[in-house]
């Protein structure tokens, strides 16, 4: 009975599979009402103690719960017990009723004007809506409630008959599908309708009562376990359970308002406490319910307390010290895991000794050509930024030379033969563990150059990292934004550390969708996570800023560019420089339009009253001018070409020119690299704008001025052109137009190059990945987003192609509605096997749901690691981890020997490595011994597939060719076991055997890849886990030099 107990109030992982093998819901829940008589124990042993701090509600409270138990047992539940109980209750007092026939339970209360108010509502959700749905399931209370105008109706000898008839039968039950290979049909839970519709419409004179200004609305969680499909009675929570949450936390809140919440938790969870103490659990049960009482008294202390009576607060206090006190008393010994690590170390020998590697030539050949390549000369200049002592890429030493050492992709791909993908890795690696030294060390008159060597850096990583990434690998394209970002904000940061540019403090950082864009990005390990979220409160904080940002309006009255020029004597002493060439280039140009004008005026006074005299010349063909004509014709060709002021009138405009053409270096080079990410991947997208510096007369006029370098992706333009080149073909006619008219104010806009960021659905596009199969293809939607589209994937149901089963349909559609939600699937779809993981595109939903960064909460102070984003907080819950873990022990357990399906061992190891990489330290044994345990598996696999080769006639190409891409794949799954955090990787490599095993999946992969000639046929999704190995076998080199060493 106490295991029975233990299992509904606490939900261990070992539960039974039917409810015919529980104690309190086996047959016809018999044994049931146990559970209230436990409640009505706890009373009876706090009573005394707790007497001087009892609040008032909790004696009716308890005389409510003694009544109920009383009559919760199906054998003193009858019409005349019940009809006189009814009769006896009194102002204030309350009598539930949970039928689990009929699914319901009913709350009768007494008001204080002797009234009956009567409530009903469902208990237990369908089996089905519980296993198919992805999301979490509340019911809402208060409920309706009911007044009764003649109470006299609930005592009547009739209506107690009907309670009974609803305790003791059925009406009707909800229907499920037949299960497979069974004729009888499978009951559901009962439909609750009756009762909690006709039993409260039967009264007459009901009166609709307010709810709201009694009790406070509240929710309850449906925490249901269904463990078997196959069962006819599977097992499922009690009900009453959830009815006596409901019905304490109703009494609580009309009582106490808005701190019943806190009082009714540290009820429950003392409650619980006491359960514990007085059925003591086996060691492993033990813990898991101290941990479950723990994170409750973890989430109470979050908890707000309203302007509380000093009694509460006592009560409050004291339950919490009560608690601690029974916690501390039965937690166990410390070395009572030593019982269960000695069975598995006697059931399972973790020791590479097991392993069966056959040609062992072969490994000490590798191991003598690791050396070899480690002492090599090109290999240890690549590696010159070094290993440091915690095995973290890093600077081996601290001289000079080192630290201002910037890898260059030419030297990377061409010196030291790296493949482009190790190359970017390499420089990846750099910004991330170097930068921020580099960028740190050396003086002020260093910094210049710094920055420009940063962007020469920025512009080549840039270009390869786009044409190499493409749109097809969202991990690589992932580390592409972060890189990026850490160099913007290494960069803004070591800026502000000028007091003469520090004002960018102020000044917004403005990259369209940035923050909606963290949500999409896959980070497969923990270090970029840690970054992300870095990044992420960085340019969110960033983005609001009051002041405008560097590439938008620059000639606003708050622009950087305007301040920083307005606080430049040297910057406003070029100004009046200008200005006064100016002024003078006006006044010549006035003088010079007099002068044409008097000589034109000249030449038409002496023609003035003589007619044209001008003939045909018939001998000649030809029209003879005439001297008036003539004169005429010289007076019109006189032309004087306007003048146009260089500088803006504006004084805001005239600033910003100036700082564009004299702005520091360091400021030029950080708006580059901002401009060009900005532009990515368009960044050399021509556009319909004219440079300053090309168009007349700005570019005789300014050219002295300007102190940037000849060629710069963002320069000072102008979407029109000047008015001077517009007057370079036909200038003003001088007899015709005042002087006035040859005088121009400067034409030109004050604008930069403009920016063409990439649409966010593009990007969204090359960061998630595509379905081919024609089968999965109309379920790309499911991937996309983590969107509740439940119903939109039911309405696409009639489009389910007949290879899939339209559960199979849902359940892939749903598997990402809620971000919240995606590993609590993943645990069910293992569970159950509703998903087919040897199916590519399920491959490609489950390792993009468990790798994806996902939504970034606003408020963090409520996260247990603010890093780690929602979608995966349940890996550092460590009940879940184990839970997850069982089930993928087995799962590896069940396709031991099935080399066949390779990528279920891929999907295997990327989900053990992705729970190593974020799960807490206590669990990292656990994860470990899962992640060897794939690595034998796929080492067992190559070994058969080796053997299948054997029997294999060599003429059998494409039978050949199959099975070497297979041994590429298993490979690549060994290799994957590798893909963990420096601190945690030590557990995985760190003996011979684990060397061994490296050198030999890491060989199997390519020697097996450059065999098998058919390379197109791997797919995209097969060819980016391919990429992960690039990028892993350079992660592991510091830890395996350290070994080796």
């Amino acid at each position: 009975m106490d295991e029975s107990i233990l299992n509904h109030l606490f939900l261990p992982h070992y539960l039974p599979n039917s409810a015919d093998e529980d104690f309190l819901i086996k047959g016809k829940h018999e044994n049931e009402y146990k559970l209230l008589d436990c409640l009505d124990e706890y009373f009876n042993s706090i009573a005394p103690t707790h007497l001087p701090f009892t609040l008032p509600v909790f004696r009716i409270l308890h005389d409510g719960i003694k009544r109920w138990a009383a009559f919760q047992n199906p054998q003193n539940f009858s019409a005349s017990n019940i009809q006189s109980t009814i009769e006896k209750l009194s102002s204030g007092s309350f009598l539930p009723l949970y039928f689990h026939t009929q699914n319901a339970s009913i709350l009768i209360e007494i008001d204080e004007k002797n009234q009956a108010v009567v409530s009903a509502w469902e208990v237990l959700l369908s089996t089905s809506e519980i296993t198919s749905s992805v999301t979490r399931h509340y019911s809402c209370f208060p409920v309706a409630t009911y007044r009764l105008r003649d109470r006299n109706q609930l005592s009547a000898k009739t209506h107690c008959e009907v309670l009974v008839d609803f305790m003791m039968n059925t009406i009707e039950y909800s229907k499920l599908p037949k299960v497979s290979g069974k004729e009888e049909e499978i009951l559901d839970v009962p439909e609750s309708h009756y009762v909690c519709q006709w039993w409260i419409q039967h009264f007459q004179g009901l009166i609709d009562n307010d709810t709201t200004e009694i009790c406070l609305p509240f929710k309850k969680k449906h925490r249901d376990q269904v463990r078997s499909k196959s069962e006819s009675s599977p097992f499922r929570r009690s009900g009453l359970w959830m009815t006596i949450k409901v019905v304490v936390q109703i009494i609580l809140t009309k009582s106490l308002k808005e701190n019943a919440i806190i009082i009714y938790k540290l009820f429950v969870t003392h409650f619980l406490t006491y359960i514990i103490c007085t059925r003591p659990p086996p060691v492993d049960l033990l813990v898991h319910s101290i941990r479950k009482i723990v994170r409750r008294l973890n989430k109470i202390d979050h908890l707000i307390i309203s302007s509380a009576s000093e009694s509460i607060n006592q009560w409050i206090e004291n339950t919490k010290n009560d608690i601690q006190d029974s916690i501390n008393r039965i937690f166990p010994k410390s070395d009572w895991q030593q019982a269960v690590r000695m069975n598995e170390i006697r059931n399972e020998d973790l020791s590479m000794e097991n392993f069966h590697l056959n040609n062992t030539r072969i490994c000490k050949h590798l191991c003598r050509d690791l050396k070899a390549y480690l002492d090599g000369s090109a290999v240890r200049e690549a590696l010159e930024t070094g290993v440091d002592t915690n095995g973290h890429y890093g600077d081996s030493s601290q001289n000079t030379k080192n630290i201002d050492y910037v890898p260059s992709l030419e030297s990377l791909t061409n010196k030291c033969r790296h493949t482009m993908g190790v190359a970017l890795t390499r420089l990846e690696i750099w910004v991330d563990t170097h930068l921020e030294q580099w960028i740190s060390h050396g003086d002020l008159a260093g910094r210049e150059k710094k920055f420009q060597d940063l962007l020469v850096f920025f512009e080549e990583y840039q270009n390869a990292a786009l044409t190499h990434y493409g749109s097809t690998d969202p991990v690589g394209y992932s580390r592409f934004i972060l890189t990026s970002l850490t160099i913007i904000r290494s960069m803004h940061h070591k800026l502000c550390q000028d007091n003469i540019l520090k004002r960018l403090n102020a000044h917004s950082i403005q990259i369209p969708n940035l923050i909606e864009l963290f949500e999409f990005l896959v980070l497969p390990n923990r270090d970029d996570m840690v970054r992300a979220e870095s990044l992420y409160d960085f340019f969110k904080e960033f983005a609001s800023k009051s002041y405008p940002d560097l590439l938008t309006d620059i000639k606003h009255v708050n622009a950087f560019g305007v301040y920083y020029a307005g606080q430049s004597l040297a910057m406003n002493n070029s100004i009046k420089q200008i200005r006064r060439q100016a002024e003078i280039d006006k006044q010549n140009k006035i003088q010079e339009v007099q002068q044409a004008k008097q000589r034109y005026t000249r030449l038409m006074d002496s023609i003035r009253g003589r007619p044209c005299s001008c003939y045909y010349d018939s001998d000649y063909n030809s029209y003879i001018e005439c001297k008036v004509c003539s004169i005429s014709a010289t007076a019109d060709r006189i032309t004087v070409s306007i003048f146009e002021n260089p500088m803006p009138v504006q004084r805001e405009s005239a600033l910003a020119v100036i700082f564009e053409l004299q702005m520091p270096s360091e400021i030029r080079c950080y708006r580059e690299v901002l401009w060009q990410f900005l532009n990515r991947p368009k960044h050399n997208s021509s556009n319909m704008m004219h440079r300053w510096l090309n168009v007349s007369p700005h570019q005789t006029k300014l050219s002295s001025y300007y102190h940037g370098p000849e060629k710069c992706k963002v320069n000072l333009v102008s979407s029109t052109t000047s008015v001077t080149q517009n007057y370079s073909s036909h200038p003003p006619r001088v007899g015709s137009t005042a002087i006035e008219g040859f005088l121009f104010e400067n034409s030109l806009e004050v604008r930069i190059s403009p920016t063409q960021p990439i649409e966010f659905k593009e990007e969204q596009h090359m960061l998630t990945p595509q379905l081919n199969h024609s089968d999965y293809k109309q379920l790309q939607f499911a991937i996309n987003s983590t969107g509740f589209i439940q119903n939109d994937v039911i309405a696409k149901l009639s489009n389910c192609s007949l290879e899939i089963q339209p559960k199979e349909f849902v359940e892939f559609g749903s598997f990402r509605s809620g971000h919240r939600l995606q590993w609590w699937n993943l645990l069910a779809a293992l569970e159950t096997d509703s998903l087919s993981i040897a199916e590519e595109s399920v491959a490609i939903l489950i390792t993009h749901s468990i790798l994806q960064y996902g939504p970034v909460a606003d408020n963090k102070s409520n996260t247990i690691n603010s890093w780690c984003s929602e979608s995966h907080e349940q890996l550092l819950q460590d009940h879940f981890v184990d839970e997850l873990i069982g089930r993928m022990t087995r799962l590896l357990d069940d396709c031991e020997l099935n080399w066949q399906n390779e990528l279920v061992l891929i999907v295997i190891a990327m989900i053990t490595m992705r729970i190593l990489t974020i799960c807490n330290s206590t669990r990292e044994d656990h994860v470990a011994t899962l992640t060897l345990k794939c690595r034998r598996t796929g080492e067992k696999w190559i070994q058969l597939i080796s053997e299948s080769m054997e029997t294999i006639d060599s003429s059998a190409f494409d039978e050949m060719a199959k099975l070497r891409q297979k041994m590429v794949i298993i490979g690549t799954a060994c290799l994957l076991t590798f893909s963990a955090p420096v601190d945690r990787l030590r557990r995985l490599l760190s003996s011979n055997g684990h060397v061994i095993s490296l050198l030999k999946a890491s060989t199997i992969v390519h020697d097996n890849s450059v065999l098998n000639k058919n390379r197109s046929s791997l797919s995209t999704f097969m060819q980016n886990i391919l990429r992960m190995k690039e990028r892993i076998l350079v992660m592991v080199q510091p830890t395996l030099t350290e070994f080796l060493e």
